[in-house]
């Protein structure tokens, strides 16, 4: 029916539409591109935010509540570890399972998202320091698990500038080495000396 209608018209118009089409189907190209290179981009969330429900109640204010409290809590401070960090993981996990209307859940899925990015950047932090304190530690030859743990940094300062605006004057978190591996550079241990070491002769 198009080509029908488009017989009508004169060829420069012809090539206009056509031109016109195919900047347009670029255009959805690329945007399809530019967001499955984002979803691609950000770990994968395995506490995500519970579908919203089709009827209420909804728990919003109270969603708004504790997540206020949290982020500006970790607001310029560095990420918790312990006891803390557990908190931060419950927390967290309280939210992704709250009843979120349709209209507040796109920006509660990203505060969720930005919380579960958080602890789970302390936990592999923590996992690594654990390792550091060990002499011949692998993480000083290998900093892959303290990699993780930027890794999920980075992601959550990705959501962070999706929600930022919400929290004005809170600084992200900060990650902190406060362990100092051992080198495997270091001299050998040697067991102490044994008193067979100068013996020459039989045993029997």
């Amino acid at each position: 029916m198009t080509q029908k209608r488009n017989k009508g018209l004169s060829p420069e118009i012809q090539n206009r539409l056509k031109a016109v089409s195919g900047r347009t189907f670029l255009t959805l190209l690329i945007l399809v591109c530019v967001c499955t290179g984002y979803a691609s981009a950000l770990p994968t969330v395995m506490f995500p935010l519970k579908s919203s429900p089709a009827n209420g109640p909804y728990q919003d204010s109270e969603f708004l509540e504790l997540a206020n409290e949290t982020i500006y809590g970790l607001s310029n401070t560095t990420i918790p570890n312990g006891t803390s960090l557990r908190e931060l993981q419950s927390v967290q996990q309280k939210l992704a399972r709250m009843n979120i209307s349709p209209g507040f859940y796109p920006t509660a899925k990203q505060i969720n998202a930005y919380l579960y990015y958080a602890s789970k950047s302390g936990d592999e932090l923590s996992d690594a320091l654990n390792l550091a304190d060990k002499p011949y530690s692998p993480v000083y030859r290998d900093d892959t698990m303290i990699s993780e743990a930027r890794k999920y940094q980075a992601a959550s300062q990705t959501v962070w500038n999706q929600i930022k605006a919400m929290y004005p004057g809170v600084v992200p978190y900060t990650l902190s080495s406060t362990v100092i591996p051992t080198p495997t550079e270091e001299v050998p241990y040697y067991w102490p000396r044994s008193p067979f070491s100068d013996f020459s002769g039989d045993l029997w």
